[in-house]
């Protein structure tokens, strides 16, 4: 199980900061299998993985492994066009989720997490237009 503290996006923030994104983060636990988000559906939340793994199923065909420390929910909370992705749990999972509507006071409050966010996503752009 990986602290909040641990993960990619809040690693190196002062204790106060990581204190204060926590009071905001609810639990979410799915067990092995199950479908956390479909592709094409709304976004409910942002989600941060504290245990277990994920399989990304990207509509390009492409498949990612995710743990603990790693994220994903932004893209459709940031352009509200749905999932653009199918996140499968490959364990049983646990989750630190911010819900839609509490993401964007989240990033004003956080401006530090908010660029990191777009690191991790022109990181993303990138793997998806290179060649496999």
């Amino acid at each position: 199980m990986v602290e909040i503290k641990q993960a990619k996006l809040f690693q190196g923030l002062p204790d106060s900061e990581v204190r204060s994104i926590e009071k905001q983060l609810k639990v979410v636990k799915h067990p092995a299998g199950h479908d956390i988000v479909v592709r094409g559906e709304g976004g409910v939340g942002f989600m941060i993985i504290t245990d277990g793994t994920v399989t990304v199923n990207t509509a390009s065909g492409r498949k990612r492994k995710l743990g603990p420390g790693d994220s994903f929910g932004e893209m459709a909370l940031l352009d509200q066009e749905g999932r653009s992705a199918t996140v499968k749990a490959d364990t049983d999972v646990t989750l630190a989720t911010i819900p839609e509507w509490n993401f964007k006071p989240f990033l004003h409050e956080h401006p530090e997490v908010a660029y990191r966010l777009l690191q991790t996503l022109s990181r993303r752009i990138r793997q998806a237009e290179s060649p496999e």
